[in-house]
């Protein structure tokens, strides 16, 4: 145990930190994930640039380090089962989100601009399929991206509920909670190259239960303010079951 603790720091030390390049991506998607959180915050009946700013430096405040930590959950992941992961930029999903968000006037925001690439490590994999980059690793890494947000957002909504602190604090970090549960369920689409699609590809019906669970927990904080991981894994549970039946089970009769 203390022999595989030094080998996943010595994989942390050289592979898990971002590159200059993707310190630019983190910088250039969470400033622009920022405008978009803050587009209807830059004055109440009129444009005022002093209110807009402060919204907009709040919000880079909740996106950096979500888009930071979403990222992260790839790497960590990644070198833990013998892997790299790169971080790249989706245009089409940074320059879609803008323009979506500018075209509705802030109503609908779209938080989806990056992807994982995953690189096989050959001298590390001890235990695991040994011939480079499978499905399954692939699909594992991408979901953790998704779920480290959750974890992250879940992790401060929990000390908010706990400790004693300033309501403004306490709506400071609820902020935090439901960005990283939106931001996670627009990666977890099956749109190639964002994370559910990897999943998807992985496992169909992983796919359905975790993708179905957070959407519909993130439909239900947004539009109804209703909190519930029960509600929202039965409700994963429900499309897990509907997918079954009506795709998958319906394949295997027909061979």
């Amino acid at each position: 145990m203390k022999e595989s603790w030094h080998n996943y720091k010595d994989k942390y030390k050289r592979f898990c930190r971002f590159n200059q390049e993707e310190w630019k991506i983190i910088i250039i998607v969470s400033l622009v994930f920022a405008f978009i959180l803050s587009f209807n915050k830059w004055g109440e009946t009129s444009f005022d640039i002093i209110i807009g700013l402060k919204n907009f430096l709040i919000s880079l405040i909740i996106v950096a380090p979500s888009v930071y930590v979403h990222e992260m959950g790839h790497r960590l992941h990644a070198i833990l089962i013998g892997f790299r992961a790169e971080t790249r930029i989706w245009w089409y999903g940074l320059w879609g989100g803008l323009l979506l968000c500018v075209l509705t006037g802030g109503s609908v925001t779209i938080y989806a601009a990056t992807s994982v690439w995953v690189h096989h490590l050959a001298y590390h994999r001890f235990g695991f399929f040994r011939y480079g980059p499978n499905l399954l690793s692939i699909g594992l890494i991408s979901l953790s991206g998704p779920l480290l947000g959750l974890f992250y957002g879940t992790f401060l909504k929990t000390l908010a509920l706990i400790l004693p602190m300033p309501l403004f604090l306490f709506n400071f970090i609820h902020q935090i909670f439901v960005f990283n549960i939106v931001m996670a369920a627009w990666n977890l689409l099956p749109i190639p190259p964002l994370d559910g699609s990897r999943t998807f590809f992985q496992s169909r019906l992983t796919y359905s239960f975790v993708a179905g669970s957070i959407v519909s927990y993130a439909l239900m904080v947004t539009l109804f303010g209703y909190y519930s991981y029960i509600a929202a894994l039965l409700l994963g549970g429900v499309i897990w079951l509907i997918f079954y039946i009506t795709v998958e089970r319906a394949q295997i009769e027909s061979r």
